[in-house]
């Protein structure tokens, strides 16, 4: 049986704050850690150098003294030289006449108070009777932590004694106690006042993703108006930008879908009205009727056939595979494009203006396609027996053009031609789909058509996209 434990859903916001928490955390518990083990062991270092300096001085006095022969006893030149002697709070100082205690320095350390501390170190005098080195310990008694230092005395017909120093090291290291107590309660304070800082903080910073999540929610197939509010010039804000721009892409898209939903509808609708109204009125004992309704209704479902083809293909104009680039040599290229357009129309005089020998980069099939459709709509909108002209140049930029002497395009309606469904001649047959395609093969090609049309002389047509480096 296996058991599977789920962790708890916390947000964004809970996740920041604690992640910030345990750094700060981890960060004032690993310098209280470090303070405290360097000035710990800052005092130890300190307390051995204290010792040692002490046993050097009054071993170099004692000798001093004694040469001099001023005391005939021991007793007396320990306290003289003990005399001497300033101790610090937390140091005691003690002289042995033999295995006996008998002097101590006033201030400092009571020695004498703590009466396991005498009796360690009467046994230790006795233990270094007659030897030359002394010795540095620690030991603990039931009152205190103590480090001593140790020293046998032989001073000729003076007799044999003994010097301790003692350092209660407790009493040192409680300065530093204090001094981390204080840290811990500052540290523990700063913690509190990070956590509110950091969560309003957090708050403040997350709430443009707040409003893009309650945003979203608010968008539907039908509303796509909602959009976040820009208020700061951080990341957050540019996200906002950008999660708007995405919104104004996304319904700017939706609209042209509805639009052409629409508008397809129609289109589409028209040439099954003429079908019906044909066979509801079609008289089915005449076969000259029969013949004719069936003609119309081949050429309606025709129309609808290229009707579906042209918005499918428009329909992939959004992808990004719809063109396939390679190197093409636009000589032949425009040849072939110019053998190509003489079939349209033989009613036209057509003319190849401008080639050029060079190697471009197109989607061959596509820009064919293009370039037949504007030859096309050429023919369509020029008087018979006008002049139709195509070329090719390369500079900068590749420009591949179609110049009719036709109707030409007001400049009221060239917008509108490059819009799905917008014909400049509403009494021509046509969709109105042939310059979009024209437009999207531009557009996946990097670069657009312009038009220069006079109304009444004819228009050109010319797809311009940037010249690439092969």
């Amino acid at each position: 049986m296996t058991m599977r434990f789920s962790m708890p859903r916390w947000s964004v916001r809970t996740r920041i704050v604690t992640a910030v928490l345990l750094l700060t955390v981890a960060t004032l518990v690993a310098v209280g850690i470090t303070f405290y083990t360097v000035q710990r062991n800052h005092i130890d270092d300190r307390i051995n150098q204290q010792l040692q300096i002490a046993m050097e001085e009054f071993s170099a006095e004692a000798t001093e003294t004694y040469e001099a022969g001023t005391f005939d006893n021991l007793s007396d030149l320990m306290q003289d030289v003990l005399s001497h002697r300033v101790p610090e709070d937390s140091e005691g100082m003690v002289g042995y006449v033999g295995a006996r205690p008998e002097w101590t320095q006033p201030g400092g350390l009571d020695m004498v108070a703590d009466k396991e501390l005498m009796q360690i170190l009467a046994e230790r005098v006795q233990a270094l009777h007659g030897q030359e080195q002394g010795e540095t310990r620690t030991v603990e008694t039931s009152t205190s932590t103590y480090r001593y230092s140790l020293m046998p005395i032989t001073l000729g017909d003076l007799g044999e004694g003994a010097y301790a120093v003692a350092y209660d090291v407790d009493a040192e290291m409680a300065q530093l106690t204090d001094t981390f107590r204080i840290y811990v309660i500052a540290a523990l304070i700063c913690i509190a006042v990070l956590f509110a800082a950091s969560w309003v903080i957090a708050g403040e910073l997350l709430r443009p993703i707040r409003e893009l999540r309650e945003t979203a929610s608010q968008i539907n197939e039908t509303d796509l108006n909602a959009r976040l509010e820009v208020d700061t010039k951080d990341d957050l804000g540019d996200m906002a930008i950008t999660f708007n721009s995405m919104l104004d892409r996304i319904q700017k898209t939706f609209d042209s879908q509805l639009q052409l939903l629409d508008d397809a509808g129609h289109e589409i609708r028209t040439p099954i009205t003429i079908v019906r109204g044909h066979l509801e009125l079609m008289d089915i004992d005449d076969p000259d009727d029969v013949s004719a309704v069936r003609t119309l209704a081949m050429h309606e479902l025709d129309r609808m056939h290229r009707l579906a083809d042209d918005l499918v293909l428009l329909a992939k104009a959004e992808r990004p595979d719809f063109v396939t680039k390679h190197p093409v040599d636009a000589g032949p290229f425009i040849d072939h494009i110019y053998e190509l357009v003489q079939q349209i129309s033989a009613n036209h005089s057509w003319q190849l203006q401008s080639r050029i020998e060079a190697i471009i980069a197109i989607d061959e099939q596509r820009m064919t396609q293009a370039m037949i459709q504007l030859a096309a709509n050429a023919a369509k909108f020029s008087p018979e027996g006008t002049l139709i002209s195509i070329g090719l140049s390369v500079d900068r930029e590749v420009k591949m053009w179609v110049k009719d002497r036709g109707i030409g395009v007001s400049s009221e309606r060239r917008a509108e031609i490059f819009e799905r469904f917008g014909r400049a001649n509403t009494t021509v047959e046509g969709a109105g789909l042939g310059l979009p395609i024209v437009a999207a093969i531009a557009a996946a090609h990097g670069g657009r058509v312009d038009l220069d049309s006079t109304p009444g002389h004819g228009s050109t047509f010319k797809i311009v996209f940037p010249h690439e480096e092969i």
